[in-house]
């Protein structure tokens, strides 16, 4: 079942994965301390920030943010 996950949601939908290189890896200490972000809420936000993207979450961590959130429901 997480094959078939997997395979429709990154292969059949065209859904790309983005990710920060080792040298950027400083760009999420500055969120984490800033907004008390935790390791995996700041990768995210860094991601977001290096491509220009909004955060689509549920997770209200993200409320205190400068780049704020928008929830699946918001953007559907």
């Amino acid at each position: 079942m997480f094959r078939s996950f997997l395979t429709d949601t990154l292969l059949n939908a065209g859904l790309e994965v983005l990710a920060l290189a080792p040298s950027e890896m400083d760009s999420v200490i500055a969120p984490a301390q800033q907004f008390n972000l935790d390791f995996d809420d700041a990768y995210q936000y860094a991601v977001a920030e290096k491509n220009n993207l909004t955060l689509v979450s549920f997770d209200s961590d993200f409320a205190r943010t400068e780049r704020g959130h928008k929830t699946p429901v918001e953007i559907l």
